[in-house]
Protein backbone atom coordinates (compact mmCIF):
# COMPACT_ATOMS: atom_id res chain seq x y z
CA UNK A 1 0.00 0.00 0.00
CA UNK A 2 1.67 3.65 -0.88
CA UNK A 3 2.63 5.71 1.80
CA UNK A 4 4.20 8.15 -0.17
CA UNK A 5 2.90 10.31 -2.28
CA UNK A 6 4.21 12.88 -4.77
CA UNK A 7 2.72 16.07 -5.61
CA UNK A 8 4.26 18.49 -8.75
CA UNK A 9 3.71 20.70 -11.38
CA UNK A 10 4.02 18.59 -14.37
CA UNK A 11 5.58 22.29 -16.45
CA UNK A 12 8.86 22.41 -14.06
CA UNK A 13 8.63 20.07 -11.24
CA UNK A 14 8.72 16.59 -13.44
CA UNK A 15 12.99 16.11 -13.72
CA UNK A 16 12.72 16.25 -9.78
CA UNK A 17 9.87 14.52 -9.41
CA UNK A 18 11.32 11.78 -11.77
CA UNK A 19 14.35 11.66 -10.03
CA UNK A 20 12.65 11.52 -6.60
CA UNK A 21 10.51 8.75 -6.92
CA UNK A 22 13.35 6.46 -8.15
CA UNK A 23 15.33 7.31 -5.27
CA UNK A 24 12.49 6.86 -2.96
CA UNK A 25 11.42 3.59 -4.65
CA UNK A 26 15.32 2.17 -4.29
CA UNK A 27 14.61 3.00 -0.51
CA UNK A 28 11.37 2.14 0.37
CA UNK A 29 9.69 0.21 -2.56
CA UNK A 30 7.74 1.30 -5.68
CA UNK A 31 4.61 -0.31 -3.43
CA UNK A 32 5.23 2.11 -0.92
CA UNK A 33 5.43 5.63 -3.37
CA UNK A 34 2.55 7.33 -5.43
CA UNK A 35 3.61 8.92 -8.18
CA UNK A 36 0.89 9.61 -11.20
CA UNK A 37 3.28 9.08 -14.38
CA UNK A 38 2.84 5.27 -13.08
CA UNK A 39 -0.13 5.05 -10.50
CA UNK A 40 -3.05 6.69 -12.34
CA UNK A 41 -2.38 4.80 -15.36
CA UNK A 42 -3.62 2.07 -13.65
CA UNK A 43 -6.96 3.50 -12.87
CA UNK A 44 -6.12 4.72 -9.39
CA UNK A 45 -7.35 8.44 -7.95
CA UNK A 46 -5.39 10.46 -5.55
CA UNK A 47 -8.49 10.17 -3.48
CA UNK A 48 -9.00 6.76 -3.55
CA UNK A 49 -5.23 5.70 -2.34
CA UNK A 50 -5.23 8.78 -0.02
CA UNK A 51 -8.25 7.25 2.03
CA UNK A 52 -6.85 3.95 1.43
CA UNK A 53 -3.48 4.67 3.07
CA UNK A 54 -4.96 6.63 6.50
CA UNK A 55 -4.26 3.93 8.81
CA UNK A 56 -0.61 4.36 7.69
CA UNK A 57 -0.27 8.02 8.42
CA UNK A 58 0.82 8.40 4.92
CA UNK A 59 3.06 11.36 3.54
CA UNK A 60 2.39 13.86 0.76
CA UNK A 61 5.76 15.06 -0.71
CA UNK A 62 5.05 18.39 -2.38
CA UNK A 63 7.87 19.93 -4.77
CA UNK A 64 7.89 23.43 -4.41
CA UNK A 65 8.63 25.16 -7.76
CA UNK A 66 8.07 28.19 -9.63
CA UNK A 67 5.40 27.07 -11.50
CA UNK A 68 3.57 25.29 -8.62
CA UNK A 69 2.35 29.45 -7.90
CA UNK A 70 3.19 30.90 -10.69
CA UNK A 71 1.54 29.02 -13.78
CA UNK A 72 -1.38 30.15 -15.73
CA UNK A 73 -4.61 29.71 -16.11
CA UNK A 74 -6.38 29.83 -19.39
CA UNK A 75 -9.37 31.66 -18.06
CA UNK A 76 -6.78 34.22 -16.92
CA UNK A 77 -5.33 34.74 -13.32
CA UNK A 78 -3.20 31.82 -11.22
CA UNK A 79 -4.08 28.45 -11.94
CA UNK A 80 -3.45 27.49 -8.33
CA UNK A 81 -6.37 29.78 -7.79
CA UNK A 82 -9.11 27.97 -9.64
CA UNK A 83 -11.06 24.99 -7.95
CA UNK A 84 -10.26 22.51 -10.72
CA UNK A 85 -6.40 22.82 -10.50
CA UNK A 86 -4.84 19.38 -9.90
CA UNK A 87 -1.99 20.25 -7.43
CA UNK A 88 -4.70 22.45 -5.79
CA UNK A 89 -7.54 19.69 -5.45
CA UNK A 90 -4.00 17.28 -4.65
CA UNK A 91 -3.20 19.16 -1.17
CA UNK A 92 -7.46 19.87 -0.59
CA UNK A 93 -7.69 16.10 -0.55
CA UNK A 94 -4.53 15.21 1.53
CA UNK A 95 -5.56 17.89 4.40
CA UNK A 96 -9.21 16.66 4.09
CA UNK A 97 -8.30 12.96 4.90
CA UNK A 98 -5.07 13.37 7.55
CA UNK A 99 -2.37 12.76 5.73
CA UNK A 100 0.83 14.68 6.25
CA UNK A 101 2.32 17.21 3.64
CA UNK A 102 5.78 17.82 3.78
CA UNK A 103 6.76 20.83 1.17
CA UNK A 104 10.51 20.15 -0.76
CA UNK A 105 11.91 23.60 -1.53
CA UNK A 106 13.51 22.50 -4.91
CA UNK A 107 16.73 24.81 -5.82
CA UNK A 108 16.44 28.39 -5.30
CA UNK A 109 13.23 28.35 -3.83
CA UNK A 110 11.82 29.87 -0.35
CA UNK A 111 8.31 28.72 1.06
CA UNK A 112 5.79 30.68 -0.22
CA UNK A 113 4.27 33.51 2.42
CA UNK A 114 0.66 33.00 3.29
CA UNK A 115 -0.40 36.28 1.00
CA UNK A 116 1.24 34.42 -1.58
CA UNK A 117 -0.94 31.18 -0.99
CA UNK A 118 -4.54 30.72 -1.73
CA UNK A 119 -6.33 30.98 1.48
CA UNK A 120 -7.82 27.60 1.31
CA UNK A 121 -4.43 26.27 1.36
CA UNK A 122 -2.17 28.49 3.77
CA UNK A 123 -2.29 25.40 6.22
CA UNK A 124 0.83 24.84 4.34
CA UNK A 125 2.71 27.30 6.18
CA UNK A 126 2.72 25.16 9.27
CA UNK A 127 4.22 22.40 7.45
CA UNK A 128 7.35 21.16 8.31
CA UNK A 129 9.60 22.04 4.88
CA UNK A 130 12.73 20.58 3.64
CA UNK A 131 14.85 21.32 1.26
CA UNK A 132 15.67 19.40 -2.12
CA UNK A 133 18.13 20.50 -3.96
CA UNK A 134 19.68 19.97 -7.50
CA UNK A 135 23.28 20.15 -5.81
CA UNK A 136 23.09 19.15 -2.59
CA UNK A 137 20.25 16.18 -3.40
CA UNK A 138 22.16 13.22 -1.54
CA UNK A 139 22.22 15.33 1.41
CA UNK A 140 18.89 16.85 1.13
CA UNK A 141 17.78 13.09 0.54
CA UNK A 142 19.42 11.77 3.42
CA UNK A 143 17.63 14.33 5.81
CA UNK A 144 13.94 13.39 4.12
CA UNK A 145 14.71 9.80 5.19
CA UNK A 146 15.56 10.96 9.00
CA UNK A 147 12.35 12.60 8.54
CA UNK A 148 10.23 9.99 6.86
CA UNK A 149 11.31 7.89 9.56
CA UNK A 150 10.49 9.95 12.23
CA UNK A 151 6.46 9.71 10.94
CA UNK A 152 7.34 5.91 11.35
CA UNK A 153 8.15 5.02 7.87
CA UNK A 154 11.36 3.67 7.37
CA UNK A 155 13.89 2.30 4.49
CA UNK A 156 13.46 -1.35 3.34
CA UNK A 157 16.82 -1.43 4.01
CA UNK A 158 20.58 0.65 4.41
CA UNK A 159 20.85 3.38 1.54
CA UNK A 160 22.65 1.74 -1.63
CA UNK A 161 24.70 4.25 -3.32
CA UNK A 162 23.35 6.34 -5.90
CA UNK A 163 24.86 5.21 -9.29
CA UNK A 164 24.55 8.62 -10.46
CA UNK A 165 27.86 10.38 -10.44
CA UNK A 166 27.43 13.42 -7.98
CA UNK A 167 28.09 16.80 -9.31
CA UNK A 168 30.70 18.46 -6.79
CA UNK A 169 30.68 21.74 -5.93
CA UNK A 170 34.02 23.99 -5.67
CA UNK A 171 34.13 23.49 -2.29
CA UNK A 172 33.22 20.13 -2.12
CA UNK A 173 36.23 19.39 -4.84
CA UNK A 174 38.65 21.73 -2.07
CA UNK A 175 37.14 19.30 0.63
CA UNK A 176 38.37 16.00 -1.37
CA UNK A 177 41.60 17.57 -2.07
CA UNK A 178 42.13 18.18 2.06
CA UNK A 179 40.68 15.18 2.47
CA UNK A 180 43.72 13.21 0.30
CA UNK A 181 46.21 14.80 1.98
CA UNK A 182 44.53 14.45 5.60
CA UNK A 183 44.85 10.66 4.64
CA UNK A 184 48.92 10.73 2.85
CA UNK A 185 49.06 12.49 6.80
CA UNK A 186 47.34 9.30 8.91
CA UNK A 187 49.07 6.94 6.27
CA UNK A 188 52.58 8.28 7.43
CA UNK A 189 51.56 8.36 11.25
CA UNK A 190 50.82 4.65 10.75
CA UNK A 191 53.89 3.96 9.15
CA UNK A 192 55.70 5.89 12.67
CA UNK A 193 57.38 8.55 10.07
CA UNK A 194 55.75 11.27 12.22
CA UNK A 195 55.13 10.70 15.51
CA UNK A 196 58.14 8.90 17.61
CA UNK A 197 57.23 5.90 19.57
CA UNK A 198 56.44 7.13 22.69
CA UNK A 199 53.40 9.33 21.41
CA UNK A 200 51.31 6.09 20.40
CA UNK A 201 49.81 5.25 23.20
CA UNK A 202 48.46 8.52 23.26
CA UNK A 203 47.63 8.50 19.94
CA UNK A 204 45.67 4.83 20.16
CA UNK A 205 43.54 6.44 23.62
CA UNK A 206 42.41 9.50 21.48
CA UNK A 207 41.28 7.38 18.80
CA UNK A 208 39.46 5.02 21.11
CA UNK A 209 38.02 7.42 23.25
CA UNK A 210 34.25 6.45 24.27
CA UNK A 211 31.69 8.41 22.27
CA UNK A 212 30.09 11.19 24.49
CA UNK A 213 26.37 10.14 26.36
CA UNK A 214 23.77 12.20 25.95
CA UNK A 215 20.40 10.97 27.23
CA UNK A 216 19.70 13.16 30.21
CA UNK A 217 18.73 17.07 31.09
CA UNK A 218 20.13 20.11 29.56
CA UNK A 219 19.43 24.03 29.67
CA UNK A 220 19.22 26.02 26.41
CA UNK A 221 21.19 28.93 26.84
CA UNK A 222 19.62 32.00 24.75
CA UNK A 223 21.29 34.95 23.87
CA UNK A 224 19.58 37.06 26.89
CA UNK A 225 21.45 34.01 29.25
CA UNK A 226 17.72 32.30 29.97
CA UNK A 227 18.11 28.79 30.59
CA UNK A 228 15.15 26.49 29.55
CA UNK A 229 15.09 22.65 30.20
CA UNK A 230 15.26 20.53 27.94
CA UNK A 231 15.13 16.68 28.55
CA UNK A 232 17.06 14.43 26.03
CA UNK A 233 15.85 10.40 26.14
CA UNK A 234 18.30 8.19 23.84
CA UNK A 235 16.74 4.59 22.05
CA UNK A 236 19.45 3.04 20.36
CA UNK A 237 19.41 5.41 17.03
CA UNK A 238 16.09 6.92 18.29
CA UNK A 239 16.44 10.38 19.77
CA UNK A 240 13.16 12.04 21.69
CA UNK A 241 13.41 15.70 22.77
CA UNK A 242 10.81 17.92 25.39
CA UNK A 243 11.46 20.95 26.62
CA UNK A 244 9.48 22.76 29.19
CA UNK A 245 6.75 25.29 28.76
CA UNK A 246 8.34 28.90 28.49
CA UNK A 247 6.64 31.89 28.17
CA UNK A 248 5.69 33.66 24.61
CA UNK A 249 7.14 37.05 26.35
CA UNK A 250 10.75 36.00 25.70
CA UNK A 251 10.69 36.06 22.15
CA UNK A 252 8.97 38.61 19.77
CA UNK A 253 8.04 36.24 16.91
CA UNK A 254 5.81 34.18 19.88
CA UNK A 255 4.73 37.54 20.96
CA UNK A 256 3.15 38.44 17.65
CA UNK A 257 2.13 34.98 17.13
CA UNK A 258 0.01 34.98 20.26
CA UNK A 259 -1.60 38.76 19.40
CA UNK A 260 -2.11 36.97 15.77
CA UNK A 261 -4.26 34.39 17.37
CA UNK A 262 -5.65 36.16 20.06
CA UNK A 263 -9.14 37.38 18.02
CA UNK A 264 -9.62 33.73 16.90
CA UNK A 265 -10.47 32.99 20.67
CA UNK A 266 -6.64 31.12 21.16
CA UNK A 267 -4.62 32.77 24.33
CA UNK A 268 -0.96 31.30 23.97
CA UNK A 269 0.50 32.44 27.34
CA UNK A 270 3.57 29.60 26.88
CA UNK A 271 5.20 27.07 24.29
CA UNK A 272 6.72 23.88 24.87
CA UNK A 273 8.54 22.02 21.80
CA UNK A 274 8.54 18.13 21.27
CA UNK A 275 10.29 16.14 18.55
CA UNK A 276 11.91 12.84 17.72
CA UNK A 277 14.15 12.09 14.90
CA UNK A 278 18.08 10.61 14.74
CA UNK A 279 21.12 9.84 16.23
CA UNK A 280 24.11 9.84 14.14
CA UNK A 281 27.68 9.17 14.80
CA UNK A 282 29.73 11.89 13.49
CA UNK A 283 33.39 12.12 13.86
CA UNK A 284 32.77 9.30 16.72
CA UNK A 285 30.67 12.11 17.85
CA UNK A 286 27.07 12.10 18.42
CA UNK A 287 24.75 14.32 16.15
CA UNK A 288 20.46 14.89 16.14
CA UNK A 289 18.62 15.48 13.34
CA UNK A 290 15.22 15.96 14.36
CA UNK A 291 11.80 17.66 13.30
CA UNK A 292 10.19 19.47 15.84
CA UNK A 293 6.21 20.76 16.87
CA UNK A 294 5.51 23.11 18.97
CA UNK A 295 2.47 23.08 21.51
CA UNK A 296 1.41 25.46 24.50
CA UNK A 297 1.84 24.54 27.91
CA UNK A 298 -1.31 22.82 28.32
CA UNK A 299 -0.78 20.43 24.86
CA UNK A 300 -2.86 22.52 22.63
CA UNK A 301 -1.48 22.58 18.91
CA UNK A 302 0.62 21.96 17.08
CA UNK A 303 0.93 25.62 16.63
CA UNK A 304 4.40 25.64 14.46
CA UNK A 305 6.82 23.11 13.00
CA UNK A 306 10.58 23.10 12.41
CA UNK A 307 13.69 21.33 12.52
CA UNK A 308 16.94 20.96 15.36
CA UNK A 309 20.45 20.37 14.26
CA UNK A 310 22.64 19.75 17.16
CA UNK A 311 26.22 18.21 17.32
CA UNK A 312 27.98 17.32 20.84
CA UNK A 313 31.46 18.88 21.90
CA UNK A 314 34.14 16.45 22.09
CA UNK A 315 33.67 16.72 26.35
CA UNK A 316 30.29 15.74 25.87
CA UNK A 317 28.78 19.11 28.32
CA UNK A 318 28.07 20.58 25.24
CA UNK A 319 25.68 20.93 22.30
CA UNK A 320 25.52 23.42 19.54
CA UNK A 321 23.78 23.68 16.71
CA UNK A 322 20.81 25.50 15.66
CA UNK A 323 16.71 25.65 15.55
CA UNK A 324 14.97 26.07 12.27
CA UNK A 325 11.14 27.44 12.08
CA UNK A 326 8.59 26.82 9.06
CA UNK A 327 6.36 29.65 10.60
CA UNK A 328 9.28 32.13 10.31
CA UNK A 329 11.55 30.82 7.60
CA UNK A 330 14.16 31.36 9.75
CA UNK A 331 17.11 29.14 11.58
CA UNK A 332 18.00 30.32 15.49
CA UNK A 333 21.30 29.51 17.43
CA UNK A 334 21.09 26.58 19.66
CA UNK A 335 23.32 25.74 22.71
CA UNK A 336 22.53 23.10 25.00
CA UNK A 337 24.66 23.22 28.04
CA UNK A 338 24.71 20.05 30.69
CA UNK A 339 22.52 19.76 33.50
CA UNK A 340 25.00 19.73 36.50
Amino acid sequence: MNRIFISYRASDGKKDADRLCADLSRLYGADQVFFDKQDLRGGLSWRTAIMAALGTQPVVLLLITPDLLGMKHPDGGRRIDHEDDPIRGELLTAQKHGALIVPLLTEGMPMPAAAELPEALRFLRESHALKLRTEDWSTDLDKLVVDLRAHGIAPLKAPEPDPRPPRRTLAQRVQRGLTWVGGIVVALVVLGLLLPEDEDTDAASAVQAPVADISGIWWSIDGANRPLRVQLAVNGSAVQLQTDAFPVDWYPAWQGYAQSVLAQGLVVKDVRYVGQGMLTDVMGLPRIELPYQAYTGDGRGPLTTGSVVLQARADGKELTGELWSNGEQAATPLRLVRSP
